[in-house]
């Protein structure tokens, strides 16, 4: 799913901090009457999983078609739920907000939660099958997994766990279903996207640690297996139900043969990268900028950032990303990320730009926050030197405990060769905690060769794996003239050394 550098330091900015003293005994549904309905984190956390999985008395006599849990939606309430959660966070963690509000601007979350589910047979217009989309990825949090939950797994979850709710509110009133599953497909594409960050900047035990009191406690999910039957405790999973779950994916060199098993034969080599299936896509192209917008860096720290911008000759606008423009099929991206469209228009060197659901704004090309982008010269296929990019997130800016910085790097070479690399590092002063941590990790070496091509970049790793990334040179002066110190590589800007 989903997420960009910014909303990942956001969410990082989130994690390490003990959560406020008015969460504590809240539930998934703030700001509904509390009276309305038996809090979640109550209901599964005071008693044990077990208990919880077992209906209350004369459940058992409810209707088979009680267990419909379906609701209609709307595009105002989506907008409304982003607008509580981002009004919420902001009374904690104003930089935090700001960032959820820049990215929730840009996607559908309700677009990424789809694409979590996706294969599952859950529902989406199923309030039911929404907490039971979110209980799951709980027990995957908790336990670190990536082991993809079966049908029978998922069913059992809802079986035990979420129907024996659906007489009470909200699940039961079809006004306080809607705005209740609204606001839990919000909290799990939150939560999903807070767990990968941290799993990729090895800070695991710190996300977890700093989870909300909202949340099934961590201790209660690992002490459970997701089988057949649905969550039970580790010690008694039955052969009758052997679970469907289906094991996290290893990397074929870090299998480890067992005893009358086999060794998985080697993966296939990579295949090379085949033609742009969507080249004409250059020839609706009015041209290629870039513009100043919020970012934050080292510490949390608000920093001005540049995003890449193609102004398509309809009159729509197109926030590019990492892949290269000729393999972005642009009718399927309008439907999947429609935030990343918007309109333009000119006159002379004005600009007027209006991204998706937001207020013109009026822009002066070279004027100091929107600035053309060049290609590579044509016939131009390496560049020489070294491109850095310094991110960053957390709270130390704005007097808190944590201070993230990443760091990555590009280096190019005459002879067709390249190196990649970088760091995280993230530290914890524990001013609130009482006790400080310090994190730190380099990425893995990536070196192979690579070829520029007008705006792409092509990169052929040295185990064979290609990909193609969209690439520009920033601009300076009046008229524009290319800045070769500065360059966007995969839609994110890296600067030269000084």
């Amino acid at each position: 799913m989903m997420p960009t550098i910014r909303l990942v330091c956001a969410l990082l900015s989130l994690f390490p901090i003990a959560a406020p003293a008015q969460d504590v005994g809240t539930n998934l549904l703030q700001g509904l009457q509390q009276q309305q309905f038996q809090t979640l984190d109550a209901t599964i956390g005071a008693q044990s999983l077990e208990d919880t999985a077992r209906p209350p008395p004369g459940d058992a006599a409810r209707p088979a078609g009680a267990s419909s849990l379906s609701f209609v939606t709307s595009a105002d309430l989506r907008t409304a739920t982003v607008a509580r959660q981002i009004r919420e966070l902001r009374a904690t963690n104003p930089i935090a907000a700001m960032e959820v509000a820049r990215e929730m601007a840009k996607y559908d979350y309700d677009a990424i939660f789809r694409s979590l589910v996706a294969d599952t047979g859950l529902r989406t217009d199923d309030a039911g099958d929404v907490l039971t989309a979110f209980i799951t990825l709980q027990w995957m949090v908790a336990n670190d997994t990536q082991a993809e939950p079966g049908p029978a797994a998922l069913r059992a979850i809802r079986r035990k766990m979420v129907e024996p709710m659906a007489g009470k509110p909200p699940l039961s009133r079809p006004a306080t279903r809607a705005a209740f599953a609204e606001q839990v497909k919000l909290r799990t594409v939150l939560h999903h996207a807070g767990w990968q960050a941290a799993r990729r900047l090895g800070m695991m035990p710190d996300f977890l640690a700093g989870l909300s009191k909202d949340f099934i406690p961590v201790t209660s999910l690992r002490a459970v297996a997701l089988t057949d039957d649905g969550l039970v405790p580790k010690g008694q999973r039955t052969a009758a139900a052997p679970s469907s779950i289906r094991p996290d994916p290893a990397p074929a060199d870090a299998r480890v043969a067992s005893p009358g098993r086999d060794v998985d034969p080697p993966a296939s080599p990579p295949e090379p990268l085949g033609e742009p299936r969507h080249a004409a896509n250059w020839s609706q192209v009015e041209g290629v900028y870039f513009r100043a917008a919020t970012g934050v860096g080292v510490g949390g720290m608000v920093t001005i950032a540049w995003e890449p911008v193609i102004l398509l000759r309809d009159g729509t606008s197109y926030e590019i990303d990492e892949a290269a423009l000729e393999d972005v099929d642009l009718a399927a991206e309008r439907i999947a990320k429609p935030r990343r469209f918007g309109r333009w228009t000119r006159s002379g060197d004005r600009f007027v730009l209006t991204r998706a659901g937001g207020t013109p704004q009026d822009e002066t090309l070279q004027g100091g926050s929107f600035f053309q982008a060049f290609p590579a010269e044509a016939g131009e296929r390496t560049i020489v030197g070294a491109y850095r990019r310094l991110s960053g997130g957390g709270t130390s800016a704005m007097g808190g405990d944590v201070t993230v910085a990443v760091s990555n790097r590009y280096e190019f070479r005459a002879d067709g060769t390249y190196g990649r690399g970088g760091s995280v590092g993230a530290m914890n002063s524990g001013a609130t905690s009482g006790a400080g941590s310090t994190v730190s990790r380099r990425h893995a070496p990536e070196g192979g060769r690579y070829s520029l091509d007008r705006h792409t970049l092509t990169l052929i790793g040295d185990d064979g794996r290609s990909r193609r990334l969209f690439f520009a040179f920033g601009s300076q002066k009046t008229p524009p003239r290319p800045a070769r110190a500065m360059a966007f590589i995969g839609g994110s800007v890296f600067s030269r050394p000084d």
